[in-house]
């Protein structure tokens, strides 16, 4: 056995260090800046800021904001050109970049919330084409969507059809990637104003010049008001039909 002696400071998760100047040679915080904005004249920290911390947190075993100041910061402090944001000024930034939700009383009566932050699915579009993780050079794209609900005891949130107080998010992906994510409130059918939704969606990967070549979704949007819009925007499309004894007559007198 060796045992060497040393006088350099040695900290836990120094790969930390490594992992960061790889994510800023691909200008990801750089643009950040440029798509958010600054965070005011006397802000001491930028936005990107904000992403940096919860992704370094991340890598070095953090859940949440308080973890930064109370277990993460020695760690933290470690990155290069890297100020460390407290928890109260991480929540603060992401209280500014949140939208007010939009309520929707519809022909029934029913109030549906929704949450809609164009900017931020529009900034995780363009990051995904930076890092080279979708390009509009490939025609090939599937575009997936789905509605998960999430049970939570908020005070805001309502009751679903899956006998639970929760929200029900939209989420659209390609690949393994969200490329656009909206929120809305547990008791609002998956139909309700999906239409509008999916357009958003597919003109916000058009911005970058991502054009879908397939869509596929779940019965839930097997509906007369959702299928044009995504005919409209993919080459192909895939959409469970929900059980109907007229659909299966329709289908066998097909005969080519």
């Amino acid at each position: 056995m060796k045992i060497t002696y040393s006088t350099s400071k040695i900290n836990s998760f120094g790969g930390i260090n490594f992992a960061d100047s790889i994510i800023d040679n691909t200008q990801v915080f750089s643009i950040i800046d440029q798509m958010l904005g600054s965070c005011g004249v006397r802000a001491q920290y930028r936005y990107s800021d904000l992403f940096r911390s919860y992704l370094l947190m991340t890598l070095c075993g953090g859940e949440c904001a308080e973890d930064i100041t109370e277990h993460l910061r020695r760690e933290l402090g470690q990155v290069k050109n890297f100020d460390v944001c407290s928890a109260d000024t991480l929540l603060r930034m992401q209280k500014e970049l949140a939208t007010e939700k939009e309520t929707i009383v519809s022909e029934t009566n029913i109030r549906h919330d929704f949450n809609i932050n164009i900017v931020m699915n529009r900034l995780m579009i363009k990051l995904l084409v930076q890092t080279g993780q979708l390009s509009s050079e490939y025609g090939d794209y599937i575009f997936d969507y789905d509605n998960q609900f999430i049970p939570t005891e908020k005070n805001d949130s309502r009751r679903s059809y899956k006998h639970a107080d929760g929200y029900f998010p939209g989420i659209a992906s390609i690949g393994n990637y969200p490329v656009c994510i909206e929120n809305r409130n547990g008791n609002s059918n998956v139909k309700y104003k999906q239409a509008e939704t999916l357009k958003r969606a597919y003109d916000l990967l058009e911005e970058s010049g991502i054009r879908p070549k397939h869509s596929r979704m779940d019965c839930g949007l097997f509906d007369k008001t959702i299928i044009p819009v995504v005919e409209a925007n993919s080459t192909c499309f895939y959409i469970r039909a929900q059980r109907c004894g007229n659909l299966y007559d329709d289908i066998r007198k097909i005969t080519d």
